[in-house]
C-alpha cells in the first residue's frame, strides 16, 4: 500500500490490534487471490470466491487508511 509508510505500519502492528488483523487478513486474500490469478481457468465456484476476496482487500484497505489517518492526527496535535 503506497499510502503507508514502513515505519508507521511496524509501530502499528505493535500498538494497534485491528490494524494488525486487518493487515494479516489483506495478506491472506491476496495470496489468495494470487493463487486463482495464476489459473488458465477459474471454476464458477473460483470465481466468485475471486470476487468475494477482492471486496475483503478493499474492505481491509479502505479501514487500513482511515487508522492511518486517524493516527497520523493524533501525532500531529
Amino acid at each position: 500500500m503506497d499510502f503507508l509508510k514502513p515505519d508507521v505500519q511496524d509501530r502499528l502492528m505493535k500498538d494497534h490490534f485491528e490494524f494488525k488483523k486487518l493487515m494479516e487478513e489483506h495478506k491472506a486474500a491476496d495470496e489468495r487471490l494470487q493463487c486463482l490469478v495464476n489459473k488458465v481457468r477459474l471454476s464458477a465456484q473460483e470465481s466468485l470466491e475471486e470476487a468475494a476476496l477482492k471486496k475483503v482487500k478493499l474492505r481491509a484497505k479502505e479501514r487500513i487508511y482511515q487508522i492511518v489517518l486517524e493516527d497520523s492526527k493524533h501525532r500531529s496535535q
